[in-house]
């Protein structure tokens, strides 16, 4: 998604804004001051713009609240959220994994959208309590009611990647029993609408470009970015599909080095160990092994102090990860590395170690098995 900023955790899930979201929180503000000038002229110059940009706060907290409703239902069904990013076409909940369960996804997505309408309910409460009393608050209100009721309804579009988009997948989902089929629905569905809003903008704008030139290309923008992750979604979940075919035993490293706990991370032979096996070093400790080393893992460690730090202190302790078997799939290896945010896992076979799975391992094992069979 390109570089982000962190700037608050709320219920502790990281809130993050991308660039592009300080171009539109401006852009907002900026029209919003040029129109309350336009329509109310006798306001003065700082009070349209500090009620602009006023408005564009709490938009965008509102679109918060809207993506922080998605996250809290996911962390009460346990799947973990690493994060909630603003960007440029509003906001997105990083979960650590899709659900697993039709149910659970309908009640993960379905609460967004109705935040986003009560959100509606209370800012048109407040805009009749205000209509007759105050002129600004009046138009605040009103507008933000507006804004979180087009969120809300926009949202239940039903194709990807919207929360409606979601909500055709579950139920979908729940009646066949096939994820794959209820996936490729949702995906199509967003492909088609993405790609009519934005031929649709294309040929306001080119009716006539003077009266509907910009809301056309804000068409063509919005369009384009759904389709475009509706295509994204489909291809990551066909790979997913595709990893379901492979058992972990297909592309598990069965061959690794083991260098002892009481070697120094500086020494020669880790860096020769990691270059030389997929990027991956088991530790042992009293003669077991008992942990690995990544170049993750060792640049965690400022390299003043690697000279001094062994590996046992630097080293991922395998009792405290999760771990794979060999009848286990490949989709189900990269679900667990992902929830945990791991680039290995090791392989146990009754209670013996017999190799490593990696996220690069399986990319590039499957990827050229799916070659070969095409």
């Amino acid at each position: 998604m390109g570089p982000t900023v962190r700037v608050a955790k709320f219920f502790g899930i990281p809130i993050e804004i991308h660039f592009s979201w300080i171009f539109v929180f401006l852009l907002i503000t900026l029209l919003l001051g040029n129109q309350f000038g336009h329509f109310h002229p006798t306001w003065t110059v700082l009070g349209r713009w500090t009620l602009a940009l006023a408005i564009s706060v709490l938009f965008f907290a509102s679109v918060l609240a809207h993506e922080l409703s998605h996250s809290l239902v996911a962390v009460r069904k346990g799947i973990p959220v690493q994060g909630i990013t603003l960007f440029f076409f509003g906001g997105v909940s990083q979960l650590a994994h899709e659900a697993r369960r039709p149910y659970i996804e309908f009640l993960i997505t379905v609460v967004g959208p109705l935040s986003s309408v009560l959100l509606a309910g209370v800012f048109g409460a407040l805009w009749y309590f205000f209509r007759d009393s105050s002129a600004s608050l009046e138009v605040a209100f009103r507008l933000l009611m507006s804004i979180n009721l087009m969120l809300g309804v926009f949202n239940m579009l039903p194709g990807f990647p919207l929360d409606g988009g979601r909500v055709l997948r579950s139920v979908i989902w729940g009646f066949s029993g096939r994820y794959w089929l209820a996936t490729q629905v949702a995906a199509r569905a967003g492909q088609l609408i993405g790609g009519s809003i934005a031929i649709g903008g294309g040929s306001l704008a080119i009716f006539d470009f003077r009266l509907f030139g910009l809301s056309g290309i804000w068409m063509i923008l919005i369009g384009g970015f759904l389709f475009s992750a509706a295509t994204a979604t489909y291809r990551q979940e066909r790979d997913n599909e595709r990893l379901k075919a492979y058992r972990v035993v297909d592309v598990m490293n069965g061959e690794w080095w083991t260098l002892p706990g009481e070697m120094l991370m500086n020494s020669p032979l880790v860096r020769q160990g990691l270059a030389e096996h997929n990027d991956l070093l088991a530790v042992s400790l009293n003669g077991r092994v008992e942990g690995m080393i990544t170049s993750r893992s060792m640049a965690h460690v400022p390299k003043k102090a690697q000279a001094t730090t062994l590996l046992s202190q630097a080293m991922l302790p395998l009792r405290s990860l999760p771990f794979l078997t060999p009848e286990d799939t490949a989709s189900e290896a990269m679900d667990r590395m992902e929830t945990g945010r791991l680039g290995s896992l090791a392989v146990y076979s009754y209670g013996e170690l017999v190799g490593f799975v990696s996220r690069d391992g399986i990319a590039k094992l499957t990827k050229s098995r799916i070659k070969n069979r095409v």
